[in-house]
C-alpha cells in the first residue's frame, strides 16, 4: 500500500532542510551569484566591511584598556593624566560608534545589493523556457514560486548580511585570542617549571 501523495503547499517529511553536501554546494552556487567576481562591487564592499570590523575590534581593545590605567592615574592623583585619559576614552567611544554606524551601512548595501542580484538571476531561470508554466501549472510539490522568489530571497540576503560581520571577524578573533591562549600557557609551563628551566640553563652556561 502507496502512502498518500502530500497536496499542494504541505510539506514533504523526507524533503526537510538538512546541514550536508548538498546543502554546502547550493550554498556555494549562492555565493557565485552573491560574488560574480573579485573586482565586482559586493566583493569590494565585503572587503570594506572586513576593513571596518577589524578597525572596530582594535578600537575595543583600546576601550578595554582604559579602566586599568584609570587605576593608575587615580593611585598617582595625576589630574593632567586623568584629563588626558578621559579624553581618550571619548574619542576612543565616538570612533567606536562612528566604525559600528558604518558597519551597519556597508551591511545594508550589501543586502540591497545581493538581494537585487539575487532576485534577477531567479527571474531569469523562471521565465526561461516557459519554467513559470511548469512550476504554477504541471509541479504539484512547489507552492506559489513567485511569492518564494520574493520573500525567500528577502529573508535570506537580509539574514546574510545581519551574519556577514560577525562571520569574517570571527576566524581573526579566534585566531588572536588562540594565539594569546597559547602564550598564557607557555607563560604558566615557565612558571611551574622555573627551577628546571634555570638548572638546565645555567648547565649549559657552564659549558
Amino acid at each position: 500500500m502507496t502512502p498518500p501523495r502530500a497536496s499542494r503547499g504541505d510539506p514533504d517529511p523526507a524533503a526537510r532542510p538538512r546541514v550536508d553536501l548538498h546543502f554546502l554546494r547550493r550554498f556555494l552556487k549562492i555565493q557565485s551569484i552573491l560574488f560574480p567576481s573579485f573586482s565586482s562591487q559586493n566583493a569590494l564592499m565585503f572587503l570594506t566591511l572586513l576593513c571596518v570590523t577589524l578597525l572596530e575590534q582594535l578600537v575595543i581593545y583600546q576601550v578595554g584598556l582604559i579602566p586599568s590605567q584609570y587605576y593608575g592615574v587615580l593611585g598617582n592623583k595625576d589630574l593632567d593624566g586623568f584629563k588626558t585619559l578621559t579624553c581618550l576614552a571619548l574619542v576612543l567611544i565616538v570612533v567606536n560608534s562612528t566604525l559600528k554606524s558604518f558597519d551597519q551601512f556597508i551591511c545594508n548595501l550589501l543586502y540591497v545589493n545581493w538581494r537585487k542580484n539575487l532576485t534577477e538571476h531567479l527571474h531569469c531561470l523562471y521565465f526561461r523556457g516557459r519554467i513559470y508554466y511548469t512550476l504554477n501549472v504541471i509541479r504539484d510539490d512547489i507552492d506559489n514560486p513567485d511569492q518564494r522568489i520574493s520573500q525567500d530571497v528577502e529573508r535570506f540576503c537580509r539574514q546574510l548580511s545581519t551574519m556577514a560581520s560577525k562571520l569574517i571577524i570571527s576566524p581573526f578573533t579566534i585566531s588572536y585570542y588562540t594565539y594569546q591562549c597559547f602564550q598564557r600557557f607557555k607563560h604558566v609551563q615557565l612558571r611551574v617549571n622555573a627551577e628546571p628551566a634555570a638548572f638546565y640553563s645555567w648547565h649549559q652556561y657552564i659549558r
